[in-house]
């Protein structure tokens, strides 16, 4: 598994790939939120909000992880080593634990380097006011559980397609529906009740209710549920490609 892990770091790192993908990643992220005119930009608003930051982040988020993800098993699937891979004295929890662990890790590098931000914000305050650090605390811890399904779902379209930017755009819109749609269709019901079920299905509710720096059990729970949900539909798929 580990060396799984080390070969998909490795493949982004030896290469002009993820150095692009994260600085891509970085850029946009500082630009929007210290350059461009628009409401997530902290100097057009009078009261300093990190919360712009981690409003903004699940839309980058989504792109960073369907661009990382794609290839892990669709290039895999596409160039013929897929073969390979499934027949080496490995099963299929480490197979997947290993491509799941290398994109893990450089999206958490990419998640930690946004601290920048927040310490650019906090020079920016004065003695009378300051950061909510238990609130950003939890908000990143959000970012992370996210991360880690949006990573299991784009790994799942990885296997499915090995066409890349099937594979992108199967992982992209699945990850948009689950994030962003639940929420906007409870908004359309008027009942409070079947409003609070059909948010709850969502992601966006329960990383919501992280960002107000309190962590709930249901919110961790539903978020590392649904990324075993679909971590264990990857390692069906590559049980079914090794029993062919």
């Amino acid at each position: 598994m580990w060396s799984i892990a080390k070969k998909e770091f490795n493949f982004y790192f030896k290469s002009l790939t993820g150095y692009l993908i994260i600085w891509s990643y970085l850029t946009i992220n500082t630009l929007i939120l210290w350059f461009f005119d628009t409401p997530y930009n902290f100097l057009n608003n009078e009261i300093v909000d990190i919360n712009l930051f981690f409003e903004i982040s699940p839309w980058l988020l989504i792109v960073l992880i369907c661009s990382l993800s794609i290839g892990s098993f669709s290039e895999e699937i596409s160039s013929g080593t897929m073969e390979l891979l499934i027949t080496k004295p490995l099963n299929a929890n480490e197979i997947f634990g290993g491509k799941f662990l290398g994109i893990t890790f450089i999206f958490s590098v990419c998640v930690f380097m946004t601290i920048l931000n927040v310490v650019a914000l906090n020079s920016l305050l004065t003695f009378e006011s300051e950061l909510n650090w238990s609130s950003i605390f939890t908000s990143y811890l959000g970012l992370f559980l996210i991360g880690l399904v949006f990573i299991s779902i784009s790994l799942f379209s990885s296997l499915l397609f090995k066409n890349q930017v099937v594979s992108f755009l199967t992982a992209f819109i699945f990850c948009f529906f689950q994030f962003f749609v639940w929420d906007f269709l409870a908004k359309l019901v008027y009942n409070p009740w079947t409003y609070k079920i059909i948010s709850n299905i969502g992601i966006k509710t329960h990383y919501i209710g992280l960002n107000l720096g309190i962590i709930k059990l249901d919110d961790v729970v539903y978020l590392i549920g649904l990324a075993l949900i679909f971590s264990m539909l990857s390692i069906n798929q590559i049980k079914n490609e090794q029993c062919k």
